[in-house]
């Protein structure tokens, strides 16, 4: 008898389960229980209407800001400059405004396709790399003045749209040849070496100057960029570190010393949150013990923020951000250069005042966890918007003011992750580049490869 009750108990929960499956709105119970939400800590379930209003107000941002003959994005609003990074953050911005609704399949086609043909024609430095900033009016490497420089490249705003150009593959595979062909320009020589260490290059006192750019956490999150392309970048992978204590939790630093490299030694979120929306910290080719540590990490990261706010009532969530005066740019940090909760410009002055609640770092947090601390961090972030131009960059520790500046990064983080809730999880769905794909092709034709250390071509020329 016991045993009759049980199973028609199991068979009503099963029925319960498989109803609210499919009743629940969009399907978001189907994919809640497709998609492990009983066992996640992230939100995963389909838009509500306010939301579908945050995705609109951010994608308004692209709209007012594309450049109807190249397709690039301006970096910052009427500002007509953008670096690689933004441009992968453009890519992923599209793929989620055609996912989420916000634009049809002609209109997704049309600005893709201005994209393909820019990045395909793409101005490239003397050594052949992807410079560190262009003009989104004409394609071709200026300062932050706008006026033609030569200013070297980044390999972490490389890696951004590296990793941009594989998910857009994923999502739209029918434009993945040409998306193959941009990288195929590239030279990798000088970037990657032969221990898999990642290499920028930049002006000093106007002479290019080769440095180790990445850091701890960045270095992670570009490595498995250039891993998704066939690359080894072994060193990259496991920079050297060191832990430092804050509220009695220790948190991985990198042991460089800035003194000496010139690279700020820093905690942020983003590094450790775009991993999250996007791999759900399981890089496609890299080892369990890395994918662990990068959970670990981000896991730490999340809790100091809301342990501060728990201890301090200090509602925190640090990302970098622009400015509208000097210092332009700041790194607003966990822990930044030996001391936590350190906010630093770019010219390496300390800026307390200017500590601020970040759009971007909200809402990687709000939608990778779900808890108090993230809810309480949208209420006070969910109306930093001008509904004409997208969302602020964020509102200010010591006074509650906003930063009203509008940047196409924070409101392409916006649109990742409300892109990553209604997918319900991380967003690349595929794994390492084929390698029966055009670029692997390409690459490993013995008598025709390009000569630019591409994976599988022979290294024809040493690290300069």
């Amino acid at each position: 008898m016991l045993k009759t009750v049980s199973r028609l108990l199991l068979l009503a929960l099963l029925i319960a389960l498989l109803a609210f499956a499919f009743a629940a709105r969009d399907g978001a119970g189907w994919r809640w229980l497709t998609k492990g939400g009983w066992h996640t800590t992230a939100r995963i379930s389909a838009l509500t209407p306010q939301e579908r209003e945050w995705a609109a107000v951010a994608w308004r941002y692209f709209v007012n800001n594309t450049q109807p003959q190249t397709g690039l994005v301006n970096g910052s609003d009427k500002q007509p400059r953008v670096t690689l990074w933004q441009m992968g953050d453009t890519l992923i911005a599209l793929l989620a405004a055609r996912e989420l609704g916000l634009v049809k399949e002609a209109e997704f086609d049309d600005r893709l396709t201005r994209l393909l043909g820019t990045l395909n024609r793409l101005m490239l430095s003397e050594s052949r790399t992807p410079g560190r900033m262009y003009s989104t009016q004409s394609a071709t490497m200026v300062d932050f003045a706008g006026k033609p420089v030569k200013s070297g490249w980044s390999a972490r705003d490389m890696a951004r749209l590296l990793l941009a150009l594989r998910l857009t593959a994923d999502w739209a595979p029918q434009y993945q040849e040409y998306l193959e062909r941009i990288v195929l320009r590239w030279n990798f020589c000088p970037v990657v070496d032969r221990h898999g260490e990642l290499w920028s290059s930049m002006l000093v006192e106007g002479a290019p100057t080769l440095r180790e750019e990445l850091r701890l956490g960045e270095s992670e999150y570009a490595a498995s960029a250039f891993r998704l392309w066939g690359f080894d970048p072994q060193k990259a992978l496991n920079p050297p570190s060191q832990n430092v204590i804050i509220y009695q939790r220790a948190l991985a630093v990198d042991a460089r010393d800035p003194r000496t490299t010139w690279q700020p030694s820093l905690i942020s979120t983003l590094p450790y949150m775009l991993p999250g929306l996007e791999y759900g910290w399981q890089p496609p080719g890299i080892n369990d013990e890395i994918s662990q540590s990068l959970r670990e990490r981000a896991n730490l990261v999340y809790l100091t923020q809301q342990t501060r706010w728990e201890k301090e009532k200090v509602l925190t969530a640090r990302a970098d951000y622009f400015v509208g005066e000097a210092p332009w740019h700041v790194a607003d940090t966990v822990w930044g250069n030996g001391f936590a909760w350190n906010t630093l410009g770019d010219d390496g002055k300390y800026y307390p005042r200017r500590a601020q609640v970040t759009t971007k770092a909200v809402f990687a947090l709000w939608a990778l966890w779900e808890t108090p601390y993230t809810d309480a961090l949208m209420r006070v972030a969910q109306r930093m918007f001008d509904d004409k131009r997208g969302w602020y960059e964020g509102r200010v520790e010591a006074t509650g003011d906003y930063n009203r500046m509008v940047t196409l990064s924070t409101n392409a983080t916006v649109l990742e992750a409300l892109f990553y809730k209604a997918h319900g999880g991380p967003l690349l769905r595929g794994g390492l580049i084929e390698s029966d794909s055009y670029f692997s092709l390409r690459a490993q034709d013995t008598f025709t490869s390009p000569g630019l250390c591409l994976p599988g071509e022979r290294r024809t020329e040493a690290r300069k």
